[in-house]
């Protein structure tokens, strides 16, 4: 039996720190019990183990903390460097409280079907009730603690955030000759520059990396980042580039880098955003990104869309009331109807022994590729699997989200990263890692400065600030 006890700061709902008294008693075999200020906090099955913590970056989703749909008070920070104070040794921490993290026994549908990270039960650190890496202990599940002895400190901080950048691309895959593009310079939009300029090098794949940046520093920054050249987009209007990038990447966290991205692809764009504002009436597109859902023009091929390294065949088709009734191809399953009707099904018998989702869904109007993303107000499930695709069948009109669409181009998506992949590559490519470290890191403070330093981050020109424990 472990206890440790000590004092951090919560974060509350209206953007403030206080502080707080926790203990963690337990161990991996029996589960832990937590309790702050004295009261039992929560409680967690066997499966976690006690690690202390050295580093622990503030991220956007930090500072956008309050606005998301988790309790709080909670200790935040999920870029975690964290050692056993046992054994020592140094490790990184994937954020999904999740059965496959756990080690559990059996496994939901979801972590069974190789998603783990939209495991609808999970936790995660430091975002939603796990305490996080901005006090001092913090408990991972076992399978979600690796190993970053190979690469030094201040990078092992940057390895959530790159693995996020890294599985954008890897998504979202280059092809040789060309032309890239990545709108949004700041923290996450930095890093996807180096995750392109390291998987470059590493793939051998030949191709341009273009920045698209606000200010000329910004601009400066990113070609340092490893973009061949760098565009000011202060000086310069989205219309001039109009079709002018194979691939754009965007990070902007605004709805006018997305329209300025659906300018400039010839393609494809890949959104990483998720800043929870409607988008040419399309009102969740943050949840379009969390659960790493591609939208995409309606073709018998595209019936068969699946992520690369994805060994399933479509075989449940969800088509809104206003697509045509032709949508699926023999041998299909075909539902077609009202969201919530087809809500209803995925409990039913008609799903047994599967993931409870269709695999596509079909729409004609924003309204349906809506419903089709939160079909039911009460709940975060969507019609279609993770990683699966929308496919829209209809013309643009005068909607330019829907006319990019029915031009033939698509929108992919995608979250959290593979940390084994992100750390060989930076392990493969010591220069990127130096870089990105040296240029990306701009402030460090310790943990009793945390309140001051979170509040810096939020200056629209600061970059990444580390939290440090120094005991």
């Amino acid at each position: 039996m472990n206890r440790v006890a000590f004092e951090a700061f919560d974060y509350t709902r209206d953007d403030a720190f206080v502080r707080s008294r926790y203990e963690f008693e337990g161990g991996r075999e029996e589960g832990w019990a937590v309790t702050r200020n004295g009261e039992k906090h929560l409680s967690l099955g066997p499966g976690h183990r006690l690690l202390r913590t050295l580093l622990c970056g503030i991220c956007s989703t930090d500072i956008a903390r309050r606005f998301l749909p988790f309790p709080l008070p909670q200790i935040l920070g999920h870029e975690v460097v964290a050692t056993d104070p046992d054994s020592g040794g140094r490790y990184v921490v994937e954020i999904n409280d999740t059965c496959e993290a756990r080690g559990d026994a059996h496994p939901d549908a979801f972590c069974a079907a190789g998603l783990p990270t939209h495991c609808p039960g999970r936790m995660v650190l430091g975002i939603d009730r796990l305490p996080g890496g901005f006090g001092p202990y913090i408990l991972a599940p076992v399978n979600a603690v690796i190993p970053a002895d190979k690469i030094p400190l201040r990078t092992a901080a940057l390895v959530e955030p790159f693995a996020a950048a890294l599985h954008a691309v890897d998504t979202s895959r280059p092809l040789k000759g060309d032309r890239i593009a990545v709108i949004g310079t700041g923290r996450l939009g930095s890093l996807i520059i180096a995750a392109l300029a390291a998987w470059r090098k590493s793939s051998g794949t030949e191709c341009s990396i273009t920045a698209l940046a606000l200010g000329a520093w910004r601009a400066d920054h990113a070609v340092k980042m490893g973009a061949d050249d760098a565009v000011d987009m202060e000086q310069v209007k989205p219309e001039t580039m109009k079709n002018n990038f194979d691939l754009v990447f965007e990070a902007t966290g605004s709805p006018g880098g997305l329209e300025s991205a659906l300018i400039m692809a010839r393609r494809e764009v890949h959104l990483k955003s998720t800043h929870g504002q409607p988008f040419f009436g399309l009102k969740h597109l943050t949840e379009l990104v969390v659960d790493e859902l591609s939208l995409l023009p309606y073709s018998k091929e595209t019936l068969d869309y699946k992520w690369e390294h994805e060994n399933r065949k479509n075989e449940k088709v969800y088509s809104a009331p206003g697509a045509a009734s032709d949508t699926a191809a023999g041998g299909m399953d075909l539902f077609t109807g009202p969201p919530l009707e087809a809500a209803a099904l995925l409990g039913s018998g008609r799903f047994q022994g599967r993931l409870p989702r269709f695999d596509i869904g079909i729409a004609s109007s924003v309204e349906e590729i809506d419903g089709i993303i939160r079909p039911d107000a009460r709940n975060e499930n969507s019609l279609v699997r993770p990683r699966g695709g929308i496919l829209y069948r209809g013309n643009g009109g005068d909607n330019p989200l829907l006319g990019f669409l029915a031009s033939g181009r698509r929108i992919r998506t995608s979250r959290c990263g593979d940390f084994h992949r992100a750390i060989a590559l930076l392990v493969e490519n010591p220069a990127v890692a130096e870089t990105m470290t040296g240029w990306l890191i701009t402030h460090e403070a310790g943990e009793a400065d945390l309140p001051q330093a979170y509040r810096k981050a939020k200056d629209s020109d600061m970059l990444k600030i580390l939290i440090r424990h120094d005991s």
